[in-house]
């Protein structure tokens, strides 16, 4: 059992929730069983760490635990994991030009497997998406998704087939009445500042959705309300 958190193996495991040490192991952490259950699922768990034989794994005190968590309450399990991010674009393609928040990037992968968004543009700005407060929020909808970092322009403009939606409040279309086709991208812009000019250049079909009294809602939300009605049967 780890019992000092001066360990070499715990201090590397905690440089894991900065994005710095993230990115020079190639690795990141998940939190508590159900994720460390859908990343072996996924065959990118590398190591695991318990502070019970309830699970397999290193067994560590629950003061290395507390050191190698990023929650106020530590688990009792965490998974060390090797980064999955990949170059294949399939079903409907959901596109994001600098959102920041972790929570709303989690949400938005949850509707993404919800409605059948299985690709996911990640223009520059974007919030790290191994970020450990997006994979909690995400609720293991990480795993289920491809992920392409790209200019969202320049990546668009090779795709064929594919009908590309933009958000526009003031001069969109209503999202309940588009004419939708088969194979769909659909962009969302910046908490406060919407897509970029770059964007709205390119004249893709701009969408709204018909909200009463508010002028605007959450990104997660209106991304979740548009995946929707892009995608039901009518």
């Amino acid at each position: 059992m780890i019992t000092s958190v001066n360990n070499d193996e715990v201090k590397e495991v905690a440089k894991l929730f900065t994005s710095k040490g993230r990115k020079e192991k190639n690795m990141f952490v998940v939190e508590g069983p159900h994720l460390v259950l859908e990343a072996k699922k996924c065959g990118i768990l590398l190591k695991t760490y318990t502070t019970t034989d309830k699970y397999e794994g290193t067994l560590v005190s629950e003061v290395v635990m507390k050191k190698m968590c990023n929650t106020i309450t530590p688990t009792t399990v965490i998974g060390v994991c090797k980064m999955f991010e990949n170059k294949r674009s399939e079903g409907h393609i959901l596109a994001l030009d600098r959102v920041q928040d972790p929570g709303n990037m989690g949400s938005l992968m949850r509707s993404a497997v919800s409605f059948g968004f299985n690709t996911i543009i990640l223009n520059e700005g974007c919030v790290d998406i191994y970020n450990d407060k997006v994979i909690r929020s995400s609720q293991g909808a990480i795993f289920r998704l491809s992920f392409i970092k790209a200019n969202i322009v320049e990546y668009l403009s090779h795709l064929q087939d594919y009908q590309i939606f933009s958000t526009n409040v003031n001069l969109g279309n209503d999202v309940t009445k588009v004419e939708k086709g088969p194979k769909m991208v659909l962009i969302l812009g910046n908490e406060g500042q919407g897509v970029s000019e770059e964007i709205n250049k390119m004249n893709y079909q701009n969408l709204y959705i018909p909200i009463k009294k508010m002028e605007s809602l959450n990104v997660s939300v209106a991304g979740g309300i548009l995946m929707y009605e892009l995608t039901r049967s009518k």
